[in-house]
């Protein structure tokens, strides 16, 4: 019998999919246990503000932050065939809510990263369905507007504008240093061995901004994930999400969160669950991490979005 992760992997390498910003996770919905993604984050996403509408014969023109946040990413890449994970992105607050992914029990695709990409459907559904590189998506949308005759004179229309209302971008981040944070993964680079899994990790809808004295702390969390998969389990699934904060932002415009949380489901060869785990980490170096069970981390969260939070069903 072929290992579950095995199994599971063929079955992504022939989805097919149109669109990769959906209205749900259908396309990729592999990536949660039991085929479940989380539920009551929905209700703690911004909504975006409307756009003013300058020009009445150019309905095509405005940017997709009109569209419902938050938004349902299946991450591609450029040459990608495939999604390699999923993530609930808060448009109102530029910053993702959670993304859910398989561990790599091989040891980590050695990589450097040289920039960090974008996401054109968060602008526009009908642009690409890959992250790309920022330029390359001002490009993107460049090239919309000009077949949809958006007028570079009209600010909401210009490409860089769009761009920015719709997501973080490099701009945000390269300053945070000084205000002592720095920027981690969701779904971190380390936790893969495949080299296209690990270059999807790389993009702005998978970044949120950590103090750096708790920096080393989340590293080891993850080196500890790992380690587990390596040991134990034959497959993983985990979410790790944030919490965003009611008013710190990067360049007042990208919500640092309160909390960042991690929640796995180690699964045996023969499709068993074998244990999970759940951490807890304010995001203000006040106090250390918490390591609980799934059930109490749902609790936990629940109380901080006043609103009833379900991780993982059945694990």
């Amino acid at each position: 019998m072929q290992p579950l992760y095995l199994l599971i992997v063929a079955v992504a390498l022939v989805a097919t999919g149109t669109a990769e910003v959906m209205n749900d996770f259908s396309s990729c919905i592999n990536f949660f246990f039991g085929e479940k993604p989380p539920t009551g984050f929905e209700e703690a996403a911004f909504p975006i503000p409307e756009e003013r509408h300058p020009d009445d014969s150019a309905p095509d023109c405005l940017a997709a932050y009109q569209q419902r946040s938050p938004g349902y990413i299946c991450q591609k890449i450029p040459n990608g065939n495939q999604s390699y994970f999923a993530t609930l992105y808060d448009r109102g607050r530029r910053i993702p809510l959670f993304s859910a992914y398989l561990v790599e029990k091989n040891p980590a695709y050695d990589t450097q990263f040289g920039y960090i990409r974008v996401e054109p459907q968060l602008v526009h559904r009908e642009l690409s369905a890959e992250s790309q590189r920022e330029a390359d998506a001002i490009k993107i949308i460049e090239e919309y507007n000009k077949g949809k005759n958006c007028s570079g004179k009209v600010k909401e229309y210009q490409e860089k504008n769009k761009l920015m209302q719709s997501q973080a971008i490099e701009d945000d981040y390269k300053d945070a240093g000084k205000h002592n944070y720095d920027h981690i993964y969701l779904n971190p680079p380390q936790h893969h061995s495949q080299k296209e899994f690990c270059n999807a990790t790389n993009t702005f809808t998978n970044i949120v901004a950590i103090s750096k004295v708790l920096s080393k702390a989340w590293k080891g969390h993850e080196e500890e994930i790992k380690e587990v998969m390596r040991k134990s389990c034959e497959q993983m699934y985990v979410i790790t999400g944030a919490v965003p904060s009611n008013d710190k932002k990067l360049k007042n415009r990208v919500y640092v969160p309160r909390y960042i949380w991690s929640a796995y489901c180690c699964v045996s060869n023969t499709g068993q669950t074998m244990h999970s785990v759940g951490v807890l980490l304010p995001n203000d170096n006040s106090e250390k991490m918490e390591t609980m069970v799934v059930n109490q981390l749902e609790e936990r969260l629940s109380n901080l979005y006043n609103h009833e939070i379900k991780l993982i069903e059945g694990c």
